[in-house]
């Protein structure tokens, strides 16, 4: 693998597993299962039909579909052909969408009614396919080539357009598999689109011979989830904390379906160590976090080999090629080679005058080297000059008997600048709480009165936003009206 590793190209990883294990499965399709050999012997196809259609060297190609092979597929081959793969997540709003294509100059856009024509002059897969000599390799990749056009989350205003190179995503991919002891014996089930970053690290698994199962349906439905796990027999789960959460409230849970699940990898919002733990009594699924942007690349991922302790409380060690620096103020700074050197169409990446990438989380490193991240600095609400945490406060919101879930933001006051306002999500059965019995129950867990939520909404969940991130502009907004 040595050898491919210099090359920078994700296809020779495919070419090689094809001619190791032509009939070990890909891609567990909603319809249909794809071998490594299916899947290079398309993909080669894919790029010859590229080609032939004029796609030019560096010509950004937008692709907007759910999790199916044929995104796989497609991934693979437009870096291949010499283009830059654009992902485009199904939930843009069409103004977002727009910029996006004026903004990176896609010309071209690949949606769920194109396959047909796009596959149309490839064999489909079949089960008998034949493996012939493998294609001559592609020359070895430019590391600074740009290979992807990936879209931020856009919480503040529009997207960027983060430029991500070879270079970058072989580091990415060398770190994450790594730290999750990715081999070719795991099944991963991508409960995220892949369309986005988190659903998007799965694909590096499939570079080591490892299958992804597909999680098609747009909405996360828990039942389908554990049929699939249960069906294909999962190793690994990818995706963000609501979607752990939806599996522990689900009564559909039931953990002989995740008999051989060894990992639960989550990021895009905050772990509660309190819901890590109780997937992990339940389930017997590691849980292992990992952490970074779509700014600054990835920086951190747990690994199933750390205590409990560091699984459930840390994001992990930082990659081996990433720095991190905590500012005076408390504020994670990293660079290194999975961060980004600029945006598509700009001069600027997300570096700071001193070439450090300002992550705007708090946190620190502990006495192990372990990151500890505590919340985002912007998400502080500053009450009468002191500052509170939300996400500390949720937590021990979430340890209340009646509350499954819970999300505090601040209003503003003329007198005091902030009050906390606790959104809720009551436990399946019973009643929300009133405030009172959430006031209570804080002041028996030891927390400071200033911190205390001084209003209490609730809510049949906390919204989404972005790759699983909970809405905090969506919940503010609400207390305007």
């Amino acid at each position: 693998m040595e050898a491919i590793r210099r090359r920078f190209d994700a296809l020779s990883y495919i070419r090689a597993n094809a001619a190791e294990r032509p009939s070990s499965v890909a891609v567990y399709d909603l319809v249909r299962r794809v071998t490594f050999a299916e899947l290079a012997q398309v993909v080669d196809g894919l790029v010859g039909r590229l080609r032939a259609d004029g796609l030019a060297e560096g010509e950004p190609v937008g692709v907007r579909l759910p999790n199916v092979w044929e995104y796989v597929a497609l991934e693979l081959a437009i870096p291949a052909a010499g283009g830059v793969i654009m992902p485009l997540p199904l939930t843009l709003g069409e103004a977002e969408l727009r910029w996006a294509l004026d903004k990176s100059g896609a010309r071209r856009v690949i949606a769920e009614a194109d396959l047909p024509t796009v596959f149309s002059s490839l064999p489909p897969p079949s089960a008998q396919t034949p493996v012939g000599p493998a294609p001559a390799p592609n020359p070895p990749a430019d590391p600074q080539r740009i290979v992807e056009i990936a879209l931020t989350s856009g919480t503040t205003g529009l997207p960027k357009l983060a430029a991500l190179s070879a270079k970058l995503k072989q580091a990415t991919f060398e770190g994450f598999t790594s730290r999750l002891e990715v081999t070719e014996a795991d099944r991963v089930l991508v409960m995220s689109p892949l369309t986005q970053g988190i659903g998007g690290m799965c694909l590096f698994c499939l570079r080591l011979g490892a299958g992804l199962i597909m999680l098609h349906e747009p909405r996360f439905n828990p039942a389908t989830v554990l049929r699939l796990a249960a069906e294909h027999r999962a190793t690994m789960l990818v995706g963000v904390p609501t979607n752990v959460f939806r599996l522990l409230e689900s009564p559909a849970l039931d953990p002989a379906a995740l008999r051989g699940a060894r990992v639960t990898a989550v990021a895009g919002a905050p772990m509660p160590p309190d819901l890590a733990a109780r997937w992990e009594d339940r389930t017997g699924s590691r849980v292992c976090i990992f952490y970074g942007s779509m700014d600054a690349g990835q920086l951190s991922v747990g690994s199933p080999s750390d205590p409990r302790e560091k699984r459930h409380h840390t994001v992990g060690r930082p990659h081996d090629c990433c720095e991190v620096m905590v500012t005076e103020e408390g504020e994670i700074c990293m660079r290194g080679d999975t961060v980004q050197e600029r945006y598509w169409g700009e001069e600027f990446g997300p570096q700071a005058a001193d070439g450090w990438v300002h992550m705007g989380d708090l946190g620190r490193l502990d006495e192990d080297g372990y990151l500890v991240v505590s919340g985002r600095s912007k998400d502080l609400i500053i009450r009468g000059g002191s500052n509170i945490n939300p996400h500390e406060v949720e937590q021990v919101l979430r340890s209340h008997p009646a509350i499954a879930d819970a999300c505090v933001v601040g209003r503003p006051d003329a007198d005091l600048g902030e009050r906390a306002v606790a959104f809720v999500v009551a436990r399946q059965g019973l009643r929300p709480p009133t405030l009172e019995s959430v006031q209570e129950h804080l002041a028996a867990q030891g927390m400071a009165r200033y911190k205390w939520p001084e209003e209490l909404r609730a809510v049949p969940e906390i919204p989404l936003g972005g790759p699983g991130k909970v809405d905090r502009k969506a919940l503010r907004e609400t207390l305007l009206t």
